[in-house]
């Protein structure tokens, strides 16, 4: 059993401090077969200058039958320059164990092109559990080629996953880049439990990609998610923004949600959103504050889908009003709301509304089809 208190590790000195934690972070805090570790640690930071960089931090994870107690205040990781990459894990479970963690903030951050940055915080697999507190994580990136992907509270097999969360936050500049954030979700007979302020993605450049994927569920997977608003916004051509929220496919579905937003400026740009869409069985059941898509160029599309169900799946949504604006010629813009096909639905929507503005535009509007 280990019992750790760290401030440095007993370094003193900024320089051996900054050494100091970056060590201690790759050999304490993991569990492995059926040890324990219990540690309490100040900050963690991760500096470096150059090309073709790595940078791992793991707080509090769990493989076999460990457990494991970490409190710690913030991590960060910083990189400049290109090809690099930086991966942090917290409170994350395999197997039988059992992960506690209380984290007050996760940032990464890098200025190169070709890099890629990766938080896992309160995942659980197998049959291990995850409790984990955070404050809040952002990841900030400058260049181009670059991916961000962060995992929060996802469940698989027959983990449990139970995860409180301040906002997540994603920034990106340049082309080519990509964001991906799932929180919630569960599969298998697995069950996840996540309450999360509230998620922001940007990006800046063209051919970008988002992807926000909250509390859905698959097989016998059950989600239970609360979260703030949920927002994505890029600038440039050829960019493409997804959320998918309270989604079941075989599994169980519950989700509050705030407000929904999706802003894009440039051409060639397409929007979607899914929520409380139910099939195969599955049972959702959600409530979104507002639904809103907002576009200004040319070629654009939008596209909304709320409370649908197929194949048995029974979908029960209550949403605020949903909006899409676009500005540009040749757009086009689509909704569906409650249409059933041999599933049952039952929607309630405060209202509905779609504007274009310029020549050939297209819009269409679809609730309660069977």
């Amino acid at each position: 059993m280990q019992t750790m208190t760290m401030n440095g590790c007993g370094f003193s000195g900024e320089r051996a401090q900054g050494i100091a934690l970056a060590l201690c972070l790759a050999f304490a805090p993991a569990v492995h077969a059926q040890g324990q570790s219990d540690v309490t640690m100040r900050d963690s930071v991760q500096v470096q200058v150059g090309a073709m960089q790595k940078q791992k931090a793991d707080v509090g994870n769990v493989s076999g039958s460990g457990q494991s107690q970490v409190r710690t205040d913030r991590t960060t990781q910083v990189q400049a320059g290109a090809l690099n990459s930086q991966s942090l894990g917290a409170g994350n479970v395999d197997g039988r164990g059992s992960s506690k963690v209380d984290l007050r903030s996760a940032t990464q951050v890098q200025a190169g092109a070709l890099s890629r940055q990766k938080a896992e915080i309160g995942n659980a697999s197998g049959a291990g559990r995850s409790d984990v507190r955070a404050g809040d994580t952002t990841q900030v990136q400058a260049g181009a080629l670059n991916n961000q992907t962060l995992g929060l509270g996802n469940a698989s097999g027959n983990g449990q996953s139970k995860v409180q969360s301040g906002s997540v936050t994603q920034v990106q500049a340049g082309a080519l880049n990509t964001q991906s954030l799932d929180a919630g979700n569960a599969s298998g007979n697995s069950r996840s439990d996540v309450k999360l302020g509230g998620a922001v993605q940007v990006q800046a450049g063209a051919l970008n990609r988002q992807k926000a994927e909250i509390g859905n569920a698959s097989g016998n997977g059950s989600s239970d998610v609360k979260t703030g608003t949920v927002t994505q916004v890029q600038a440039g051509a050829l960019n493409d923004q997804g959320a998918k929220i309270g989604n079941a496919n075989g599994g169980q579905s519950k989700v509050v949600a705030g407000n929904v937003t999706q802003v894009q400026a440039g051409a060639l740009n397409s929007q979607k959103t899914d929520i409380g869409n139910a099939s195969n069985g599955a049972k959702s059941n959600v409530r979104v504050g507002g639904v809103t898509q907002v576009q200004a160029g040319s070629l654009n599309s939008q596209k909304v889908a709320i409370g649908n169900a197929a194949n048995g799946g029974s979908s029960n949504v209550t949403a605020g009003q949903i909006t899409q604006v676009q500005a540009g010629a040749l757009n086009s813009q689509k909704l569906e709301i409650g249409n059933s096909k041999g599933g049952t639905t039952n929607v309630q929507v405060g209202g509905v509304t779609q504007i274009q503005g310029g020549a050939l535009g297209d819009q269409k509007i679809r609730i309660g089809n069977n």
